[in-house]
């Protein structure tokens, strides 16, 4: 079931979203409400899991320069093996389980195109597991996750509800 979000968890996670690094009482002063409550509501969404507070590193700054996403087929049966695997890599950011034709989603950070190279060539093909990869240079990002922003419809606890339950209260059969 969804996590209900109300208009103060709303605004304190868009103030935070702006500078995680606000005081409580400038949120509570931002949102007129007590500088307790908002210290409290912090600690609930973040126990709940609703956000994570986490500083966010800049690869390109660093000189990380490439960003790449990486597609592998891996074989039958290995895939949380390889996927366990290849995020303990360190150019590795972002680790999906996918549907289709590829079983793993990467995005990958690398100095040059030449360490980006060498990375998929000698370190991701040779996982054990790895059948083939497929690389695609990221030379522009729009939008990353710190920039996503609350939906105004979040969802709600009926669209929560598993598709069998859904079907079987209608009487249908999948």
């Amino acid at each position: 079931m969804a996590r209900v979000i109300d208009s103060i968890d709303r605004g304190i996670i868009s103030c935070l979203q702006e500078d995680s690094r606000r005081p409580s009482a400038e949120i509570a002063r931002y949102l007129g409400i007590a500088e307790r409550t908002v210290r409290a509501r912090i600690e609930r969404l973040v126990q709940d899991e609703v956000v994570h507070l986490a500083a966010i590193v800049n690869p390109r700054v660093l000189g990380y320069s490439v960003t790449a996403d990486v597609f592998l087929e891996v074989e039958i049966g290995r895939v949380q093996e390889v996927a366990d695997t290849v995020a303990e890599l360190d150019e590795v950011c972002y680790v999906g389980l996918t549907t289709g034709d590829r079983d793993i989603s990467l995005q990958v950070h690398a100095p040059t195109i030449d360490a980006l190279y060498d990375f998929v060539s000698e370190s991701l093909n040779r996982v054990p597991g790895v059948l083939r990869s497929k690389t695609y240079v990221i030379p522009r990002v729009s939008k990353q996750v710190p920039d996503w922003r609350l939906p105004r419809n979040l969802p709600t606890a009926e669209q929560d509800q598993p598709v069998v339950a859904l079907s079987a209260a209608r009487g249908e059969r999948l």
